[in-house]
């Protein structure tokens, strides 16, 4: 497989303080995860979710976490099959560590574990002054610290 390189000096006259940015997608540019399999699911704007099968594993033999914006889930498998004669095995439980890199003003709001799926909801915190707001032609809106202050 042929890799491309990207030079993403070009693009830096065009944003200022991106180039983290830049540098986590090449990080993860030859990273390809076929085990467990995923989906990966938006709701809506700001809502998602990544939703994982980790058909016979336990809650207690999973980790889910998150450090300098790059969401984790590991597991290790517990070595039962030691003890079983397998006549077909098409069921397969192996540790694994897969990493997905998030958004600056991405946040885990919950996760679940149940029948065998484990989701992980994610939303995309927007801040007040980017929310779409519509103005009335005429008004002005009242800037907060004025209101503050007058009413101390």
């Amino acid at each position: 497989m042929h890799t491309v390189k990207y030079n993403w000096d070009v693009y830096s006259p065009f944003g200022v303080g991106l180039e983290d940015i830049f540098t986590r997608l090449e990080s993860m540019s030859n990273y390809n995860v076929n085990y467990p399999p995923y989906n990966i699911i938006k709701n809506d704007e700001s809502n998602y979710e990544i939703e994982i099968a980790l058909a016979g594993f336990k809650s207690d033999e999973i980790e889910v976490s998150t450090e300098q914006n790059i969401l984790k889930v590991a597991a290790k498998s517990t070595k039962r099959d030691s003890e079983r004669t397998y006549l077909h095995k098409g069921l397969s439980k192996r540790s694994f560590s897969n990493s997905w890199q998030l958004a600056n003003d991405v946040q885990i709001k919950s996760v679940e574990f149940s029948e065998g799926l484990l989701i992980i909801s994610l939303e995309k915190i927007i801040p007040d002054h980017q929310k779409k707001t519509v103005y009335k032609i005429g008004e002005s809106k009242p800037d907060p610290k004025f209101l503050v202050e007058n009413l101390n």
